[in-house]
């Protein structure tokens, strides 16, 4: 049995100012018939701000419309987003950016973006595990 499919972040390491804001992309690489990507995301909100999460590209490569659910916790750091692709369309597989998240670096130090939780859903709503990993990033 190969490896399944993997969340991860892009860049996966990052170095910021204090007060800037920046550009996370959640990449999944590996899947095959993908219709649904929840992923949830922690962070320490001392140090990162959310600003705003939009669609990648990859569940609508193929010209369909991605809807974008989420809901955040800004007081544990935590972000739960869904992108789902409409019902009895065909899923997609290969790789590519799925959200991009933008945050603002609060205080200096360094921070790690992890994915906590990501099971997907292929067309028939049918769940696949992902593996997730981490971002570094520091604040000057």
């Amino acid at each position: 049995m190969g490896a399944g499919p993997v969340i991860s972040f892009d860049p996966a390491t990052i170095s910021q100012k204090v007060g800037s804001t920046f550009v996370v992309n959640v990449m999944l690489n590996g899947p095959q018939n993908i219709s649904s990507v929840p992923v949830q995301v922690a962070y320490d909100p001392k140090m990162l701000q959310l600003v705003n999460i939009s669609n990648g590209d990859l569940l609508s490569k193929d010209g369909q419309p991605v809807a974008l659910v989420h809901r955040e916790d800004t007081r544990a750091g935590s972000i739960q987003m869904t992108a789902t692709r409409p019902p009895s369309t065909p899923g997609v597989s290969g790789n590519g950016n799925v959200f991009s998240l933008t945050f603002l670096a609060v205080k200096s130090g360094q921070v790690t973006l992890s994915v906590s939780r990501a099971v997907l859903r292929d067309a028939a709503m049918q769940p696949q595990n992902a593996a997730g990993s981490q971002a570094i990033i520091s604040i000057q």
